[in-house]
C-alpha cells in the first residue's frame, strides 16, 4: 500500500471540488435569497455540496432522531442562510490536475445514476425516492475524493488500470490508498450522518451478491447497480451492451420491456436535470427543471 487517504480531513469540513461556475453560481443565490425550494434543486444536483449540505443539517439533530438522507427546502430553512453562507464562504481544496479523471464525465454520470436510482426506486418502492436519488447521485464520490486528495498517484492508476473491468480497478484502489472508491463514497456518507443501509448498498453496489447479506439492503445494492448500468447507458445515448443492466433488473424481479420503460424515463428526467448543468443555465436566475414529472408517475403506475 502506497498511500493512505485523509478521510478525516474530508469530515472535518472540506469541500470537495465543484465546477467553478457552479460554486460562484450558488453563491449569487446565497445573495439574492432565492426559494429554498429552487435553492435545494440547485444544490441537490451536485455531489460534493449534497454531502456538505446533508452533513451539515445532520450535526443538528439530536440523537435518536431520523437524520436527513435528501436534501429538501424544510432542511435548507432549519440550517438557515446565513448558516449556508458561513459553510460555503470556506473555498474547495485546490489540487493539481488528475490524469486521466474526467470530471466533465463524472458529474454527468453522478446525475444520471441519481436520476435512475429516483425513477426505479420510486416504481420499486424499495426506499423513498428523493433518498435513492441522493444515494446516486453520491455513490462514487469516493472517486472524486481520491482525484483530489492523491491526484497524481491516481492519475498513474487510472492511466494502467482505467480501462479495466470495475472490479479490477477497485482492487488496486483498495490496495494502493487502502479504500476502494465505494469504501470512501459509503465512509463520506457515514460521516455525513447518512442511514447505513443506504451507506452499505453503495459500498456494494458493484457486486450486489458478494456483500454478503440478503434482505433489503442487498435489493438497495441491486437497484444502485441498476441506475449505474443505466447512466452508462444514458452517457452513451443508449448504444451499448444491455448486459449489466438486465441482470440487475432481473434480479429486482424486472422483465425486459419494464427496464426498457425504466431506462426512458431515466434518460427524461436526466434530460431535464442536464439543462441546469451546463455552465450557461447560472445567466438566468431560478431556472429549474420541470417539477411535474408526469413521466416518473407514469412509471410508477406500471409497476405496482
Amino acid at each position: 500500500m502506497n498511500a493512505h487517504l485523509d478521510l478525516a480531513s474530508l469530515l472535518g469540513g472540506a469541500i470537495l471540488p465543484s465546477p467553478a461556475w457552479r460554486r460562484h453560481w450558488l453563491a449569487t443565490l446565497f445573495q439574492q435569497q432565492v426559494p429554498f425550494d429552487e435553492l435545494a434543486e440547485q444544490l441537490g444536483c451536485d455531489p460534493a455540496l449534497t454531502g456538505k449540505v446533508i452533513g451539515l443539517a445532520n450535526a443538528a439533530v439530536p440523537p435518536g432522531e431520523r437524520k436527513h438522507a435528501a436534501i429538501d427546502a424544510a432542511m435548507l430553512a432549519a440550517i438557515g442562510l446565513p448558516a449556508l453562507r458561513q459553510a460555503f464562504a470556506i473555498p474547495a481544496r485546490p489540487t493539481a490536475t488528475c490524469a486521466h479523471f474526467d470530471e466533465q464525465r463524472f458529474w454527468s454520470h453522478s446525475q444520471a445514476m441519481a436520476c435512475a436510482a429516483r425513477v426505479a426506486g420510486e416504481a420499486l418502492q424499495l426506499a423513498p425516492a428523493k433518498e435513492l436519488y441522493t444515494c446516486g447521485l453520491l455513490a462514487n464520490i469516493g472517486q472524486l475524493a481520491i482525484a483530489m486528495l492523491h491526484p497524481q498517484a491516481y492519475g498513474e492508476l487510472l492511466g494502467q488500470h482505467g480501462s479495466a473491468a470495475r472490479a479490477l480497478l477497485l482492487c488496486e484502489e483498495a490496495w494502493r490508498f487502502g479504500h476502494h472508491q465505494l469504501a470512501l463514497s459509503a465512509s463520506l456518507m457515514r460521516g455525513w450522518g447518512m442511514p447505513d443501509i443506504l451507506c452499505d448498498a453503495v459500498r456494494c453496489h458493484a457486486a450486489p451478491p458478494g456483500c454478503g447479506q440478503a434482505g433489503r439492503m442487498t435489493e438497495l445494492a441491486w437497484l444502485l447497480q441498476l441506475a449505474s448500468s443505466f447512466a452508462d447507458l444514458i452517457l452513451r445515448n443508449g448504444v451499448g451492451p444491455r448486459g449489466p443492466a438486465t441482470a440487475a433488473a432481473r434480479v429486482l424481479g424486472l422483465d425486459v420491456e419494464h427496464m426498457e420503460t425504466l431506462l426512458r424515463h431515466s434518460n427524461a428526467e436526466w434530460s431535464e436535470w442536464r439543462a441546469i448543468l451546463e455552465p450557461h443555465a447560472h445567466i438566468a436566475l431560478g431556472r429549474t427543471r420541470s417539477r411535474i414529472r408526469p413521466a416518473a408517475r407514469q412509471v410508477f403506475s406500471e409497476f405496482i
